[in-house]
């Protein structure tokens, strides 16, 4: 009996040393999409070839650094959306201006909520999704959670001016000066952004607080409501020329004399630049997709 078992041990053995012997199975992993490009530029999507959808899947691709994204609050979106079988752009926003949405899944849809809900501002996602019976071929969305308030970097104030204090929120605090108001334009920068430049003919994206010189009383603001899409040219002739030149993701302090402004009073405006296209906005600004110019 112990010769049997001895026997079938060595056996069993050499069996293990040949199925060692034998090379290993080479495993091809499956095609993958590649989505390359810098956050806030449109990505460049490739779709390998043989690509297969089985399930909707997603990815964080840049890790933001700035403003939790919070349930309810107003987020900026900007996004692209390719068919994973055709190759075919079916969304694009970034030749335009983002869109100006609130971070609910009623609003933006459970998935996409689910996706930035708790994410920061800067993040970039993709998102595969599988085909459905409106849209049978599988999708490929990346979106971009673009920053709600200046991002570059903080200039000194100049001696004289309103000063400007920001909240946790990026929200300002103004305080007029004991002194008469300026009979012309002032422009300063409070946060220099390195983003493009502002032209006279476009529209932009952006946060803003407005008061008068002579009793400091708030007269607008975006704060805590939503970012404001508008065309330059809609503003007063001393906002147009506040903005004008200005780069995008900076913060500005304007004083405007009446003649400039309202014709009333001498407004002191700080304006956060978000975002700035070459689109056509109707009168007033919008929340809306506005309609790109080409």
């Amino acid at each position: 009996m112990r010769k049997q078992i001895a026997a079938v041990l060595i056996a069993l053995g050499s069996v293990g040393l040949v199925a060692g012997c034998q090379a290993e199975e080479v495993v091809t992993p499956p095609p993958v999409v590649e989505v390359a490009g810098a956050f806030g530029q449109r990505p460049t999507v490739t779709i390998p070839p043989g690509l297969v959808v089985e399930e909707t899947t997603t990815n964080v691709l840049i890790e933001g650094t700035g403003a939790p994204l919070v349930e309810g609050a107003s987020v900026l979106l900007d996004y692209y959306a390719v068919d994973a079988v055709t190759g075919e752009v079916v969304a694009d926003t970034f030749g335009t201006l983002p869109e100006i949405r609130t971070l609910s899944a009623d609003d933006i849809g459970a998935p996409l909520f689910d996706l930035l809900n708790g994410k920061t501002e800067g993040t970039r996602v993709e998102r595969i999704e599988l085909g459905t019976q409106a849209r049978p071929n599988p999708h490929i969305v990346v979106v971009d959670a673009v920053p709600s308030r200046a991002t570059g970097t903080p200039v000194p104030a100049t001696e004289g001016e309103p000063t400007v204090v920001l909240g946790p929120d990026g929200a300002p605090t103004i305080t007029i000066p004991a002194a008469s108001p300026p009979n012309k334009v002032s422009t300063s920068v409070l946060i220099k952004g390195d983003g493009p430049q502002v032209g006279a003919g476009q529209s932009v994206i952006v946060q803003l607080t407005a008061l008068r010189w002579a009793d400091g009383a708030v007269v607008d603001s975006t704060w805590g409501v939503a970012p404001r899409a508008m065309a330059v040219a809609d503003g007063y002739p001393g906002l147009r020329a506040g903005l004008i030149e200005a780069s995008v993701g900076s913060q500005i302090l304007i004083v405007i004399p009446p003649v400039e402004g309202n014709q009333v009073d001498t407004l002191v405006y700080v304006v956060d630049i978000l975002a700035s296209a070459d689109v056509v906005l109707p009168p007033g600004g919008t929340d809306g997709q506005p309609e790109a110019t080409g």
